[in-house]
């Protein structure tokens, strides 16, 4: 029996077969032979949706992460990551701050790169402190010490907090014509930035400490978290000339007893996301309990209802995988992946600041069924000294 040479199958079939492989199979049908190496270049067909990495810290020049899916780590040398903060993650770009704040988005796979506008300073005076400050601190010896340490916890600090969430609309290596909306400073104020804008524009008629942005039906939806009346708040906003943002006749109550958050709001807290699946908007709930340790304890899940101006509690998410962290949120259906685990969501650290004791420790599954947590990454002490671990979609194409 004659054995089939499989360098020769027709190119047409190979090109199909790509697009159900992991990123890590597609690099390694790659380097099979010469003429399926030319097929991959070729990227003809959209793949499968990928399940999101784990961007962690530098180690040596390097930016490491975590493989979930194989239970293995990468290491790139990407120049574009070394020493910056990550302060967002959507269709497979990194958006970053480097020590001089400035700000990047970058496809570690691709090696593309955009530059952004810095923000708006998010305190009055901080712009001359941008340009005045940053090179007697990085290029110049201090001659106070006190002064020297002062501008590096600023600019540490600065780094963390400048930018806290950064979203696209659509992938920029399949549309130019995408649009960019950060959450940025000390009052999460959003913004926008398409390509050729040289600045930001902000977004008029928002209040302060916005929690998450999402795209949804062609707008921009913002959630503020309860404050005074235990109900977080719905806004929503086009990009455009004079962005004004509107308020959705739509308010969700905290879940579970106000006095728990009331009485330790200091110990125990809540945050919120904004995600989308099955064609509705969704708003998440995370829970944490803040003692020595800082740990996640439940999520809930509530469907909105924009048109109706309701909203239902889920007691499942329809056998999706979520996951959800300082990046654009994730869902897949774990129907492709036997690694992942129906109605759960993972879910990885919110900051570093204050972690130098135990480090990114806040990460986990949660299942929605069950209502328990098990690990899926073990707790380390240091992945970074500035920013939290952040899910990354891999995107070579």
């Amino acid at each position: 029996m004659c054995m089939a040479n499989w360098s020769e199958l027709p190119c047409d079939i190979l090109e199909h077969l790509t697009s159900f492989l992991p990123v890590q199979d597609y690099h390694r049908f790659s380097l099979v032979c010469l003429n399926w190496r030319m097929v991959a270049k070729q990227k003809r067909y959209s793949p499968i949706q990928q399940i999101p990495w784990l961007a962690l810290g530098t180690e040596e020049n390097k930016r490491k992460f975590y493989n979930l899916l194989e239970d293995r780590h990468y290491y790139l040398d990407v120049p574009n990551l070394r020493d910056k903060v990550l302060c967002g993650s959507s269709y497979g770009w990194l958006f970053t701050l480097d020590r001089k704040l400035k700000f990047h988005m970058v496809n570690p796979l691709t090696r593309k790169c955009y530059d952004l506008p810095t923000p708006p300073p998010f305190l009055e005076g901080d712009l001359g402190m941008y340009e005045q400050d940053v090179p007697r601190f990085l290029e110049a010896e201090s001659e106070d010490e006190e002064i020297h340490e002062f501008l590096r916890e600023f600019f540490e600090e600065s780094q963390r907090i400048l930018v806290v969430k950064s979203i696209f609309d659509y992938d920029p290596s399949t549309r130019p014509d995408f649009t960019v909306v950060i959450l940025y400073g000390d009052d999460d104020t959003p913004a926008f930035w398409r390509p050729g804008d040289n600045a930001w524009t902000d977004i008029t008629g928002l209040p302060r400490a916005l929690e998450d942005i999402a795209f949804f039906d062609g707008k921009v939806y913002c959630v503020q978290p309860p404050i005074d009346n235990n109900h977080s708040v719905i806004y929503t906003f086009e990009v455009g000339n004079d962005p004004k943002a509107t308020k959705v006749e739509l308010q969700v109550p905290r879940h579970g007893n106000p006095n728990y958050f009331i009485e330790d709001r200091y110990q125990n807290f809540s945050v919120n996301y904004l995600v989308v699946f099955d064609g509705k908007l969704h708003l998440v709930e995370r829970f944490i309990e803040r003692t020595e340790h800082r740990l996640t304890t439940e999520f809930v899940v509530h469907e909105l209802d924009l048109e109706g101006n309701n909203y239902s509690t889920c007691q499942h998410i329809n056998g999706h995988t979520i996951f959800l962290g300082g990046n654009a949120p994730v869902v897949i259906n774990p129907c492709q992946f036997s690694h992942c685990m129906k109605d759960t969501i993972y879910f990885t650290d919110l900051e570093f600041g204050h972690k130098e004791l135990y480090g990114a420790e806040d990460l986990g599954i949660y299942d929605m069924i069950s209502k328990s947590i098990t690990p899926y990454y073990p707790r380390e002490v240091f992945h970074h000294t500035l920013s939290a671990p952040i899910w990354f979609t891999p995107n070579p194409w």
